[in-house]
C-alpha cells in the first residue's frame, strides 16, 4: 500500500514540477485581468491608506563603511588577501601563484571582518581600516545624499566599534570577549564624524548595530561568515552581557543628545530559527527596558527592532502596552511609560535569495511588493513599519553578494561553492554582475519598473523606506548612484516612467511589464559570476516563509496538497 502512497506523490511532483517551469518561462504579456488587480492594490494604496508624505522616510543605507561587505568593496578584501600572503611570504616563502587567483583565495582565508582581522593582526588590520574608513565616505558623500532628495542615512555599525583594547579584548562593562576585531575608538570617531555632516546637510540618522557578538545571523554583513555551524549570539551568557553593555553604551551615547537621531536599531537581523526566537523576543525586551530608563520625556528617538524573519504581522502585540499578558511573557515593563508608535519594525526585502525568486516572472515579481506593501500597511496600527533594506537586485549574480568566493543561484554557481543543495533548474545567464552600459535593453527595464513598483508600494503603505546601498565598487543592482547616473532610479523618486503619479500601472508600457526579460538566451556564453549567502540556515528558507504569506504560487499549493494527501493516503492503508 505504501507504493500507492509513493506513486500519488511522485505523481503529484511531477505535476508541481511541471507547473513551476511554466511559471518560470512564460513570455506571454499582462492579461487585462492581471493589470486590473495592479491597479486595484494601487488604487487603494492611494486612498484611505495614503500616509502623510511629509513625515515618510526617504533614506539610503551607508553599507560596506563601517562594518566591511566583501561585495560592496571587494579591493579593500583583495587588498587584505594581498597582504595577508606578503606576511606569509616573508616568514615561510614564496607561493609559486599569489595573485588574486583562486588559488591565493585559498591559501589566504580572509572571507569577512572577522577573518580579515584574525590574519592581518591588530596594527596591519588598523592601518587598513583607516584608509578604507577615511577614504570610501566624506563629508562630500553626505552633501550630495542630501542634494539627491533622502531626507535620512542609515548608519550601520558592529559591536567591536566600542573594544576599548584590542589586544587585550576588553570592552564596556568590565567584559573580555575574545575576538580579533580592532576597535578602540576608530569606528566610533568615523560615526561621530557621520553624525556631524549628516546634522550639517539636514539629514535624519538611525544607527544600527549591524554585527553581534558570535554573530546573529552568520552573514558576512555581521562581522562574521558562518555557513554551516551553530550561532554565537545569546548562545551563552558572554555574548549576552556584552550586548547589553554595547546597548547601555548606545543608549547613553546616542539618546537625548541629538534631534536629528530619530531612530537606534538594537541588532540587524537576527535569524530565527537558527537563534531561538523567545531569547531574541526577551532581549528587545531587556533593551527596551534599558532604552526608555535612559531615555528623558523631550527625547523622541525610536526604538527599532528588526522583524527577526518572522511573519509580518508577528510583532503586533509585542511591546505594545495595550497587550500586557503578551509582554508579561518576556519582561517585567511595568516600571516604565511608553506608545507602541514609539517601537517601529524594520522589515527588509530582496527578490533574489530564493531559488524561486530568481525564477520569478515580473508580473509576480512586482504582485509580491504589492502584497507585501499592503501586509505592512495592516501592522501599522499597532507599530510603524518601515522597509529599511530593499535593491534594485532581481537576480542574485553581483559578485561576492552571497559571500566572497561565492557564486550565484541564477545561474547555479552556488552550489558549486557551498555545500548547499537544490532541485531546482538553472534559471539563466548572469549578466547583472557587468556594467549597466552592458545589461539588455529588457533587463534594464525590468529593473526600472522594479524600483519604481517597490518606491510607489513602499510610499504610500508604509512608514518609509531605506534603499541598500548609496554605493558599491561594482554591484550596480545595489548600487545608488549607478542606478540614478544610468536613469533607472527615478529622480525625483516619483519621476516614474512606468507607473502614473497615483501609483497605476501607465497602459502604454503594459506589454513591456510582463516580459522575462532576464531568460537565458542560446547564444549567450557561462560566466564565474559570485553572489550573497545568507548563513548556513540560507536564504531560502527565510524568505520562503516570509512570501508565503504574501503570494502562494499555484505551483506551491500543488506542493501543499500533495503533501497533505500523501500523508492521508499512507494512513489510510498503513
Amino acid at each position: 500500500m505504501f507504493s500507492i502512497a509513493c506513486f500519488l506523490w511522485s505523481t503529484l511532483l511531477l505535476l508541481l514540477s511541471n507547473n513551476n517551469n511554466s511559471l518560470v518561462h512564460a513570455h506571454t504579456p499582462l492579461n487585462s485581468h492581471q493589470v486590473n488587480l495592479i491597479n486595484k492594490k494601487f488604487a487603494t494604496f492611494n486612498d484611505t491608506n495614503k500616509n502623510d508624505n511629509t513625515t515618510q522616510i526617504r533614506g539610503i543605507s551607508i553599507g560596506g563603511w563601517l562594518v566591511l561587505e566583501p561585495y560592496i568593496t571587494p579591493t579593500l578584501f583583495k587588498d587584505a588577501i594581498k597582504m595577508g600572503e606578503n606576511m606569509t611570504n616573508q616568514r615561510f616563502g614564496n607561493y609559486s601563484n599569489s595573485d588574486y587567483s583562486h588559488q591565493a583565495f585559498k591559501n589566504i582565508t580572509i572571507i569577512d571582518e572577522f577573518t580579515l582581522c584574525e590574519k592581518l593582526g591588530p596594527k596591519n588590520a588598523t592601518n587598513l581600516l583607516n584608509d578604507h574608513f577615511n577614504s570610501w565616505i566624506t563629508e562630500d558623500d553626505f552633501k550630495q545624499i542630501a542634494e539627491n532628495g533622502f531626507n535620512l542615512v542609515r548608519l550601520p555599525i558592529g559591536y567591536w566599534a566600542w573594544k576599548l583594547n584590542n589586544t587585550l579584548s576588553t570592552y564596556p562593562g568590565n567584559i573580555t570577549y575574545k575576538d580579533p576585531y580592532v576597535g578602540e575608538g576608530l569606528q566610533l570617531n568615523y560615526l561621530k564624524k557621520a553624525i556631524g555632516w549628516a546634522t550639517k546637510y539636514g539629514l535624519k540618522i538611525w544607527i544600527d548595530l549591524h554585527g553581534a557578538p558570535g554573530s546573529q545571523n552568520g552573514f558576512d554583513n555581521s562581522g562574521q561568515r558562518i555557513f554551516y555551524s551553530d550561532l554565537g549570539w545569546l548562545a551563552d551568557t558572554q555574548t549576552k552581557a556584552l550586548t547589553i553593555a554595547i546597548w547601555h553604551e548606545m543608549f547613553n551615547t546616542f539618546l537625548n543628545t541629538n534631534d536629528n537621531i530619530i531612530g537606534l536599531e538594537i541588532i540587524n537581523e537576527p535569524l530565527v530559527p537558527k537563534i531561538n526566537l523567545y531569547d531574541v523576543t526577551q532581549s528587545y525586551y531587556e533593551a527596551f527596558d534599558m532604552f526608555k530608563e535612559t531615555q528623558k520625556k523631550n527625547d523622541t528617538t525610536a526604538f527599532i527592532i528588526h522583524d527577526a524573519f518572522q511573519p509580518l504581522d508577528h510583532w503586533n502585540l509585542e511591546l505594545n502596552p495595550q497587550y500586557k499578558n503578551v509582554s508579561n511573557q518576556y519582561y517585567n515593563l511595568t516600571n516604565i511609560t511608553y506608545s507602541a508608535q514609539t517601537v517601529w519594525v524594520d522589515h527588509h526585502h530582496y527578490e533574489v535569495f530564493t531559488d524561486s525568486q530568481v525564477q520569478e516572472d515580473q508580473y509576480n515579481r512586482i504582485n509580491n511588493i504589492l502584497n507585501y506593501g499592503q501586509s505592512i500597511n495592516h501592522e501599522m496600527k499597532y507599530h510603524p513599519g518601515i522597509v529599511g533594506e530593499w535593491s534594485g537586485a532581481i537576480t542574485d549574480c553581483a559578485t561576492w553578494v552571497n559571500g566572497l568566493d561565492v557564486g550565484a543561484r541564477y545561474d547555479g554557481s552556488y552550489y558549486n561553492t557551498t555545500f548547499f543543495t537544490t532541485q531546482a533548474d538553472l534559471t539563466g545567464v548572469c549578466q547583472s554582475q557587468n556594467e549597466i552600459s552592458q545589461w539588455s535593453d529588457d533587463y534594464r527595464t525590468s529593473v526600472r519598473q522594479f524600483i519604481e513598483a517597490q518606491l510607489a508600494t513602499y510610499d504610500t503603505q508604509t512608514k518609509g523606506w531605506i534603499f541598500w546601498n548609496w554605493k558599491t565598487e561594482n554591484a550596480p543592482e545595489w548600487d545608488f548612484l549607478k542606478l540614478r547616473d544610468a536613469d533607472l532610479f527615478p529622480m525625483p523618486f516619483n519621476n516614474y516612467t512606468y507607473f502614473l503619479p497615483n501609483g497605476t500601472i501607465d497602459n502604454k508600457f503594459i506589454s513591456s511589464l510582463s516580459k522575462s526579460e532576464f531568460q537565458s538566451s542560446s547564444t549567450d556564453s557561462p560566466t564565474t559570476s559570485k553572489g550573497k549567502n545568507i548563513g548556513s540556515l540560507s536564504r531560502q528558507n527565510i524568505f520562503d516563509k516570509i512570501n508565503t504569506q504574501s503570494n502562494l504560487h499555484m505551483g506551491w499549493k500543488l506542493g501543499i496538497s500533495s503533501l497533505i494527501i500523501s500523508i492521508s493516503v499512507i494512513s489510510i492503508f498503513l
